[in-house]
């Protein structure tokens, strides 16, 4: 392999490294926009977020490029043998920064679409005349009527 290439992919390497810890910092800021239901910091935030991402799939592209120009397979899943050494560590230290990043955007997601349901469950509650409100009462002899919860909010 090239020392040029080698060089220039290395640096490459080491910014996307960095890349990946800005993005991971990005996520966690989110995260925590969104424990504190601060929704205007969490959308002003969108934008770095797609900005970070993007820096990602650019270095995932030069990665692409520095393959096809020595010859290697990019979808080699062990791909960091081809690497020399301290790339190696590098590349194991990106992998681990990008699963984080998954993983905290994944904790990120399904704490939002909880908390999407939970709102949407309220809202489905709140509804007068909604089936959700009804509720089954019995009478003495245990047997069961319906009952719409709705219909003695709206009298009162």
């Amino acid at each position: 392999m090239l020392p040029q290439l080698q060089q220039e992919f290395d640096g490459h390497l080491n910014q996307a490294i960095s890349d990946a810890q800005q993005l991971h910092s990005t996520l966690e800021l989110e995260f925590k926009h969104l424990k504190e239901s601060d929704l205007e910091a969490f959308q002003a935030l969108q934008v770095r977020k797609q900005h970070d991402v993007q820096t990602i799939q650019l270095f995932d592209a030069l990665r692409t490029q520095f393959c096809q120009n020595t010859n290697l397979d990019p979808d080699d899943q062990d791909f960091s043998r081809h690497l020399a050494s301290e790339q190696q560590a590098k590349w194991l230290q990106l992998l681990v920064l990008l699963e984080a990043c998954d993983t905290l955007h994944r904790t990120s997601d399904m704490f939002m679409r909880t908390k999407l349901d939970s709102i949407s469950k309220a809202l489905e509650t709140l509804e007068l005349n909604s089936p959700v409100t009804s509720t089954n009462l019995y009478n003495s002899l245990g047997n069961a009527f319906s009952s719409n919860i709705g219909r003695t909010l709206i009298k009162a």
